[in-house]
């Protein structure tokens, strides 16, 4: 008979864990914009559940119900794909989302009958956890792409081309790098490779919808990957772009590397002429290595490089008399405390540097830096392997400030081998920095992340526990019974407002962050001063003070203040908020 032209979807899978906070899409879109630039015969379609969700979000069911609606649509549009021909569906796995892949595939292969595509996983949740996901049955005859998928799957989207009356048997996919399989029962990976950036094809986006991220009113854009430090304890990126060799201590696959300065500023351009004006740099890390001479001089010229790119784009824009507030922003990067500030030894003309690129950058609208900060704890910090210093923090947040930046915080208050020093450390670092007056969580646990090194230290103090496949970490014991005791008081505070805080306008979450820092606070100083029988009392008096605040929330949202998209969402978890309150109050 004859066989229809292929076919490629990729889902962009959401778990009821992550409604509330609509991220753009940009991880499936970069592969189909790659794989078209590739494959230009095959058609490729994108979607993405959390689209779904929020165009069908039905004010008469509850949020599950919804959910599941939104899951049957996926399926619903890969079976009638799968009936106008051979079909290869992406998933992209992220974090708690490996049951949702399960049901697409399973639901699709009861249905589909003898047009069954070929599932594809993909993502952290493929490339941390594809040797146990292969073995169970739902994913033994799917392919894996291991780290950066857009050379896999546009070999895969090739070979299956070729080869349309067999394109379901995985075997025709075994040498493809990059990509694991089950042979029988034994994984087989072939090693993947490095997407070469400096060549990387024009990002095509036709619809700016497709990265766009509501909650910032930005659209996301990439221009590196990797990590120019690469040795923090809590970090996996080593291992997420790990060539298949643990032992190999030369696999630098997870190495910062740049897009170069033309392709991002023709991306920029693009996007500009498609009417976009705020862009939102999604790199784990803005700034290349920093470390030698060199690398500090290649890094800064690149940032100013991009940065005047970008200024003259918007004189461009002008000429074509667009008004002033018209003109491109890029709201936000991520950055190491060491491209702002470093007390090293001869680093005084740097640190001037590094503040003037601050200063460019702002002339091209950054508002807010995502600064890695960590702990204000030396221990601490030594022990995540930060290589920098609780002073070498405090002065790169004060010299943001200085320069008019909004500064996002990434902080880990707990860890399993936490003293009530450290603890009572970061509790004065964040009163001197005040960065509990930001939008930013910096009250948080450590996650031990599947291929981090932490995962060996734990291990050596005899402290890590079962593995958690979902999250792609592990549970493990505190060293400190206090610390420990103290956590367990925090987290069960913390669990009433948690999914309420992330769906509030800014100010409100800052007010909740705020709330439960001079909580946590409090709690130190109970354990500190050994006056542990006060904490019934510290409770009721904060739950009491908490309660406040959400009557204020519930009036705000009455009023048409907050929540004006989600309504449904807010008052559920406005709900559940009051009711963890009220039970914290009885000591339930």
């Amino acid at each position: 008979g004859c066989v229809m032209g292929l076919n490629v979807i990729l889902v962009n899978l959401i778990s009821t864990d992550y409604l509330t906070r609509y991220q753009a899409p940009l991880a499936v879109n970069v592969l189909a914009g790659y794989f078209k630039a590739k494959c230009q015969s095959v058609p490729i379609q994108v979607l993405d559940m959390q689209k779904i969700f929020k165009a069908y979000n039905s004010d008469e069911q509850t949020v599950a119900e919804n959910f599941h609606h939104t899951l049957t649509q996926v399926i619903t549009e890969i079976l009638v794909t799968c009936q106008t021909g051979p079909t290869i569906v992406g998933l992209s796995i992220k974090w708690t989302t490996q049951k949702i892949a399960q049901e697409i595939i399973d639901r699709v292969n009861e249905q589909a009958l003898n047009a069954k595509p070929l599932f594809v996983i993909g993502n952290i949740g493929a490339t941390h956890g594809y040797g146990e996901l292969l073995v169970q049955p739902s994913f033994q005859d799917a392919l894996a792409v291991i780290g950066e998928g857009e050379e896999a799957l546009t070999q895969i989207g090739l070979k299956a081309n070729e080869n349309l009356p067999s394109f379901c048997s995985k075997q025709l996919y075994q040498d493809i790098a990059g990509v694991a399989i089950n042979l029988d029962g034994n994984i087989h990976l072939c090693p993947p490779e490095q997407i070469d950036l400096a060549n990387y094809p024009q990002l095509e986006i036709v619809n700016p919808a497709d990265i766009y991220d509501e909650e910032w009113d930005v659209h996301a854009l990439e221009t590196s990957r990797g990590c120019p430090w690469g040795r923090c304890t809590f970090c996996s990126i080593r291992k997420q772009f790990d060539n298949g060799q643990e032992k190999a201590q030369h696999n630098s696959n997870w190495r910062w590397r740049g897009f170069s300065v033309e392709t991002v500023l023709n991306n920029i351009r693009n996007l500009a002429a498609l009417g976009v004006r705020n862009i939102d740099f999604k790199d784990s890390e803005f700034f290349g290595p920093m470390r030698s001479p060199a690398e500090f001089e290649s890094s800064m010229a690149r940032a100013e490089a991009i940065a005047k790119g970008i200024l003259s784009i918007n004189e461009e824009l002008k000429v074509n008399n667009e008004t002033p507030n018209k003109t491109i922003s890029i709201t936000h990067v991520s950055a190491r405390v060491d491209t702002i500030y470093s007390s090293r030894a001869g680093e005084e003309e740097k640190n001037i540097r590094r503040k003037n690129v601050y200063a460019l950058l702002k002339s091209c609208g950054l508002r807010r830096v995502y600064l890695g900060i960590e702990s204000g704890s030396p221990s601490q910090l030594k022990r995540f392997c930060k290589g920098v210093s609780v002073s070498d923090n405090l002065r790169a947040i004060k010299i943001l400030r200085e320069l008019g930046l909004e500064i996002e915080v990434g902080f880990i208050f707990f860890d399993f081998v936490a003293t009530l020093d450290d603890l009572h450390n970061n509790i004065t670092f964040i009163e001197q920095s005040g960065i509990h007056q930001t939008d930013s969580r910096i009250l948080g646990s450590l996650r031990i992340q599947k291929g981090s090194p932490y995962v060996d230290l734990a291990k050596k103090k005899n402290l890590l526990g079962e593995e958690d496949p979902g999250q792609l970490s592990y549970q493990a014991k505190y060293l400190d019974k206090d610390v420990e005791a103290i956590e367990k008081t925090f987290s069960a505070w913390e669990k009433a407002t948690k999914a309420l805080v992330k769906i509030l306008p800014s100010y409100l979450r800052i007010k909740s962050y705020q709330l439960d820092f001079y909580f946590i606070k409090e709690l130190v100083n109970c354990y500190r001063n050994q006056e542990t029988v006060t904490l019934a009392d510290v409770m009721a008096d904060f739950a009491n003070q908490r309660k406040n605040l959400l009557m204020l929330i519930g009036q705000e949202a009455d009023d048409g203040q907050v929540g004006k998209n989600n309504q449904k969402l807010l008052r559920e978890y406005l709900a559940f908020a009051h009711e963890g309150n009220n039970n914290l109050v009885k000591g339930n």
